[in-house]
Order: C-alpha cells, then structure tokens, then sequence
C-alpha cells in the first residue's frame, strides 16, 4: 500500500520525538537557583529550553541556603537559624514535600548522598557531619570531627562530596576570636561510607590522620575535575593575602595533588572554581579593590586567560558550568541582579543582560551534570541548542568522551534532509557548530519546524528546531 507524503511526515516527526531523551520529549533540564536579600529567601528556576525560560519565586526557603538535585529532587540546605533540610519536588511546581531539622544551631552547610536513605550533612557549629535518612528525616549517627578542633573548639566542616563511595569534607579551622582567620593547618577530612569511620590519610603518624592542605581555609565547595579525576576546592587562606589557591585532591591515593592555580597567579582571592576540560577553566576572583571578577584559566598549566565579567563590585557568589557548557554566573548586583550566561568554549556572552531571579541569585545547582562518583559524562551527548526559536542562526553543542564518528543532519517536516552539518571522527572533548538556516545547497530554508538528528556509535538523539524569519 502506498503511503501519502502527509502520513509519512507524521511517522517521521513521531520516530524523531521517539529519540529525543527525557529531558526533552517531557521536561527541559533547569537551573534551580536559591536567592535572597539576606533578610528573606526564596528560589527560582532557569529551564534550559533554548530561551531560559524563569519561573521566579518558586519556593520559599531560608535566606542563607544552597541546593542540590539528587534522583529527582531538589534538596535545600537551610543554614542558621533555620537548621533544616528542605525537600522540593520539581515535579509538582518545586513544593516542599518534605522538611527535616538538623537540630537546633547546627548551622548545616552542605549535603553529598550515598543513597536515597543516606546522606551525609556537615554541621559547622558541632564538631561532626550528621548522617540523615533523607525520605524520613531520621537521624542515623554522625561522623566525630573532634580532633580536629583547634583552640576555639570548633573545627569549622564545610563542604562534602563522594566519589567511590569515600566521603571527603573539608576542614576549615578557623579561629573566631582572631577575625575568622585560619589556624594552622587546614585538611579534608576522608570517611569510608561502607561503615562511616574515618580513613587514615597517613599510616606513617600516630593517630587517624585527614589529607593535610598545602593551603587553609578552602571556602568553595568540593568540585570534580572531568579530565583528570581530580577533586578542586578553593583555599582563600587569609582575605586579602594571596598565599593559597585552587588545590587538587587525589581521591585515590587522598592525598593532596597541590595546586591548580594559585591566588598570585589569579591576583587576588579565588572564591570559586569551574572546569571545563584540561585547557579551560574558570575562576571568580576577588581583586586588590575587593572586586569580584570571572577569570579563565589554564587547568593544566595554571596559566590564567581572560577577564570573562568584572562587575566592579564584591557581588558575584557562584559560577557553575550546565551540561551544555554554558556557564552560569550568579550576579547580586543591586541595580540589576540576576544570572549571566556565556558558551564557556568561545568565552562569548549568550545572554546581553542579567536573567532576572527575583531576589538577587546565591546559589546554582543543575538538574543534570556531573554524577558524583566516577564523574565521567556519556560517551556522546546533544547538547539544547540556543537560541531556539533562531533567526538567523542557532547553535549547536554536543559532546563524545571518547574517539567516535559523530554524524549531524537537519530533517524538515515531510522526513526530507535539508543539510548534513558534521559528518567525521572526533577526538574526546566539547564541540559546538552553528546551523545557518540554509540547505545543502547553501540556499535560505523558510521559517518553520525541523528536526535535528545527532548519531555517535549506539547513542542516537533529536531535537525540534524552530525557525522563525
């Protein structure tokens, strides 16, 4: 039986949506922002659709709060005085399905999971990191961080992160009676998650020893470094000083790996790090003006590149990279507060203007990103091509973590190929190509639907274009 051009159209676009991942056939992937003006707090979310679609003020949540996803759910740790975890569900507008105390004056910090029933939270005025069932609330023991206390009594734990199920934390030690500067030395903590006892970092000194810093006061959270396996934080040692850095951590070995980057080399403080890949890096940096700046940088020399943004103000909290690249720069500018994006490989502005958050944004955690554990991507991926809708053009991430022929074509509506934009073998890494609007014949296509498929090996996905002249 013959079958008409209108009906083949239709099984087309059907087998093409058939293809398109999760993120895309029911909801976008998003950016769940906490935001506040340090009096009240609340959230709001940036939906990786292309066009950062914001839904402002989604939640309320305390004024000092980050947040995390975790199979599904987004998890806020609400700071001092509030002293909870707060569980929202994005599936039902990001409502607070549930919400658990870590017990009074705790002052709660971060949260890193083993499993839906077990996650482990640092609390920064007790001396321990609370193990929580997070469905229930219940408290399952703690991890003893006494020793590690210097003389105020407190050893100031402060971010968390599993990788091989081996937890590490960071110890800040700061002294409260000397302007919050670092007391000696600072460490990571490492804990065995199989049975939640501290691991000796050094079998040659009496005692149970953590991984010693070459620099204290690491400040950024616990991050994974995609080329080398490496964990990084940011040690700012004392404000003002440039005497620490970007230190990596060997999760394998635990111990330290030295530094990334350091804070002369940057030219002030680094108060966060993102990376990319080995040759791109990024920084925000607090300069001799007190200003905070986004720098890039060399991970694997440690040479730094460009300024990226320079507010000229103490106003940037946060810098984290999307599954697409892209990095987000959370800005609490008081005239124009909000999210700057930019393609992280071209180093180039995708949004002109701040994306407003409501409240000036604090915090950015991705719905989709880096898994904690091995930490290593899909061996091909299509990335949200932006802008979508597109006049003239769109472009177009993908991504292979291995050598595999990558092949990308662009189909109308009928099923017809309109063009084939990449058709070779890649090496590992992060690559993008703009798509024109024209034909293979190099001749203008209408405005419109088209479908973009993206083939590497076994891994086949599609998008719907929309082009609007």
């Amino acid at each position: 039986m013959n079958k008409s051009p209108r009906f083949t159209a239709i099984v087309f676009a059907a087998v093409l949506l058939s293809l398109l991942p999760f993120s895309v056939c029911r909801a976008y992937e998003s950016a769940f922002i906490t935001t506040t003006d340090y009096v009240t707090g609340s959230s709001s979310v940036i939906w990786l659709d292309g066009a950062y679609t914001t839904d402002i003020d989604v939640t309320a949540i305390h004024s000092d709060a980050i947040a995390c996803w975790y199979d599904g759910l987004v998890y806020v740790v609400n700071r001092t005085p509030a002293d909870n975890v707060q569980v929202l569900d994005p599936g039902a507008g990001f409502s607070t399905i549930s919400q658990f105390s870590t017990g009074n004056g705790t002052n709660p910090q971060d949260i890193a999971f083993r499993s839906p029933t077990k996650a482990y939270i640092p609390l920064y005025e007790r001396n321990e990191i609370l193990i929580m069932d997070p469905t229930t609330g219940a408290h399952k023991g703690s991890i003893d961080l006494s020793a590690f206390a210097d003389a105020d009594g407190l050893c100031e734990v402060s971010r968390v992160f599993i990788k091989h199920d081996i937890l590490f934390a960071t110890i800040q030690r700061l002294d409260r009676n000397n302007y919050w500067g670092p007391v000696g030395d600072s460490y990571v903590a490492v804990v065995d998650c199989a049975v939640d006892t501290l691991i000796d970092c050094d079998a040659f000194t009496p005692g149970v020893q953590a991984i010693q810093l070459t620099g204290t006061n690491p400040f950024s959270a616990i991050v994974l470094d995609p080329s080398s396996g490496n964990l990084m934080v940011s040690c700012v040692g004392w404000w003002g000083s440039q005497d620490a850095g970007v230190e990596m951590i060997d999760p394998v070995n635990l111990s330290t790996a030295g530094y990334m980057l350091t804070e002369s080399a940057a030219g002030g403080d680094i108060n966060d790090v993102a990376v990319l890949n080995a040759t791109k890096g990024f920084v925000i940096v607090t300069n001799s003006s007190f200003h905070t700046d986004v720098i890039s940088f060399n991970p694997t020399t440690g040479l730094t590149g460009s300024t990226i943004y320079s507010p000229g103000a103490y106003v940037l909290n946060d810098i984290e990279l999307s599954p697409d690249s892209e990095l987000f720069i959370a800005d609490q500018t008081a005239t124009s507060p909000g999210i700057h994006i930019y393609d992280a490989l071209a180093e180039s502005m995708i949004t002109t203007s701040p994306i407003s958050t409501g409240l000036p944004p604090f915090n950015i955690a991705f719905s989709s990103g880096t898994v904690t554990g091995t930490g290593i991507p899909p061996v091909a991926r299509l990335g949200n091509n932006y802008p979508n809708p597109f006049n003239p053009s769109t472009t177009i991430p993908y991504f292979t973590n291995s050598t595999s022929k990558v092949r990308l074509e662009i189909f109308d509506i009928t099923g017809r190929r309109i063009t084939t934009l990449i058709d070779k073998v890649h090496q590992e890494g992060a690559y993008k190509v703009v798509w024109d609007g024209r034909n293979e014949n190099g001749l203008t296509v209408a405005s419109g639907v088209y479908f973009l498929r993206f083939t590497s090996g076994e891994v086949t996905e599609a998008k719907k274009l929309i082009l609007l002249r």
